[in-house]
């Protein structure tokens, strides 16, 4: 197994080296392929999706296949931009000489994709590491079967097999990959196995991009409409049967808001699904084993389940799940990241309950808050620590391409969409021409022997201090001159 992987990932290496991605032209045509397979497999995706996880055609279209065709196109929008050498500030002593960002591809990428959004989270970070020039090793999750079926079918028709290799399997292939020596690894996935990964990219000081998850708080302030509340949340706890890893995990608010928002929020299901098991616009659970747990974690609650719209292990049908008064810590649905439609409400004074709460806790991938108050708004932002900080509303940030979305702490490290993703394969690389000329300043300024007097004329041109202006004023007009003396002179050079 190791010797196909490395068969595979040496591959990868020869088809960089011998610069298959080394151009904007090529590049731009890896990007264009990306759209072209969004664009002809699009009826498949659906229907993998919905074989999948019964995705609805809608919810396919929008968060995987019309997001992913808008990255491509931003990446084709703005890569020259990105490409070009980017002009950094310096010293009046450096005046003559050229200073300069160079953005360089790392080499060979391993992408580990996670199964809940198959295409998207694939396609994304995919479409940034073609943009800066990377090959990439592919491996998508096994979770979603059809999905990653027709990845492992389609694909390489679209993308060249040495630059954009497949690699499908479960733990045993992932393990075998991730012996391998990499430039770089982006995972998406679980925090248990965010660990595993980053041990890994250790033995060879590899450097990762880890987009893990967490328990996503939510306050609400009682300065809210509870129904635009309601209807928020349950559209963002149903969107994927609530397996988002930015998804609402729990609500904290006074017990008097909770009460109300339970009436909202039924009013909410009935408007937007019905009977959600039968409802065209609800999914399914990935597999039996996460729905076992998803069960397991619902049974065990201590708290009051409020709201229950049934289960059907036979079609791994979870229905959106209401847990009201959970009041401690090893309460079921405070353990684990709840990675499903169930939500959990936890009663508190008010905000700065709310804050401490949050800040007890691990740092999570989002946190969100719903208040008419810009002051409660503005203290929550302040106050408390998350990858991404949303008021008033879910999920919409990850539509944002010029935001970057990542985690911080447990939820992740790094960050990426847009600019940020082609910065994430990017190694900025510190540029600086300078000349074979004044050599005299030089040999005065740089050179042994040294003394007192030199020294302080060097530093006091390379760099700015808190008793710079002391100094100058000591110097007097001599220092100037010598400045003077060195500008010029490297402009005359120049011409």
């Amino acid at each position: 197994m190791e010797d196909q992987m490395r068969e595979v990932v040496d591959q990868a290496k020869a088809s960089f080296k011998a610069g298959k991605l080394k151009s904007y032209e090529q590049r731009c045509n890896y990007l264009l392929q990306i759209d072209k397979f969004l664009k002809e497999q699009e009826q498949a995706i659906r229907a993998a999706q919905k074989a999948d996880v019964g995705k609805t055609h809608a919810e396919v279209t929008i968060s995987e296949i019309m997001v992913s065709r808008a990255e491509v196109t931003h990446c084709l929008d703005m890569m020259k931009s990105w490409m070009s050498p980017q002009k950094v500030s310096k010293p009046l002593t450096f005046i003559g000489d050229k200073t300069y960002i160079q953005s360089q591809p790392y080499g060979v990428v391993l992408l580990i994709v996670p199964w809940n959004y198959p295409f998207y989270l694939l396609f994304s970070p995919l479409c940034g590491a073609i943009a800066a020039g990377n090959c990439v090793v592919i491996k998508p999750s096994e979770v979603s079967v059809e999905s990653e079926k027709l990845v492992r079918e389609n694909l390489n028709k679209y993308l060249p097999r040495d630059c954009f290799p497949v690699v499908c399997g479960g733990p045993k292939e992932t393990t075998a990959l991730l012996k391998q020596r990499f430039d770089y690894i982006f995972f998406t996935g679980a925090t248990s196995i965010g660990r595993i990964v980053m041990k890994a990219a250790a033995e060879h000081i590899t450097p990762v991009t880890l987009e893990l998850g967490g328990k996503s708080p939510t306050f609400i302030h009682e300065s809210s409409d509870l129904q635009c509340v309601a209807n928020r949340i349950i559209a963002n706890k149903a969107q994927n049967a609530g397996q988002a890893c930015i998804s609402f995990d729990y609500l904290l608010c006074t017990k008097e808001i909770q009460d109300k928002l339970v009436v909202a929020m039924v009013k909410s299901i009935e408007t937007f699904f019905g009977d959600m098991q039968s409802s065209e616009s609800y999914g399914r659970i990935i597999n039996e084993r996460h729905f076992d747990r998803l069960v397991r974690i619902k049974t065990n609650t201590k708290g009051t389940i409020a709201i229950d719209c049934g289960l059907d292990k036979s079609e791994l049908f979870m229905g959106l799940t209401v847990v009201t008064d959970v009041r401690d810590d090893d309460d079921a649905v405070l353990q684990e990241e709840i990675f499903g439609p169930i939500l959990a409400i936890v009663p508190v004074s008010g905000l700065q309950a709310a804050i401490d709460f949050i800040n007890e806790r691990e740092k999570p991938l989002a946190a969100y808050v719903f208040s008419k108050d810009k002051s409660v708004i503005r203290e929550f932002e302040e106050n408390t620590s998350s990858g991404a900080m949303v008021a008033n509303d879910s999920i919409m940030n990850m539509t944002v391409s010029t935001l970057p979305f990542g985690g911080v702490g447990e939820s992740g490290i790094g960050a990426y969409h847009g600019k940020f993703t082609f910065d994430t394969f990017s190694h900025k690389r510190a540029i600086m021409h300078r000349k074979q000329a004044m050599e005299a300043v030089n040999m005065k300024m740089r050179y042994p022997p040294f003394s007192e007097a030199t020294t302080r004329r060097l530093t006091s041109l390379l760099f700015k201090t808190q008793d710079s202006t002391n100094f100058v004023s000591f110097q007097g007009i001599g220092m100037v001159l010598l400045g003077l003396v060195v500008v010029v002179g490297a402009l005359l050079y120049r011409q």
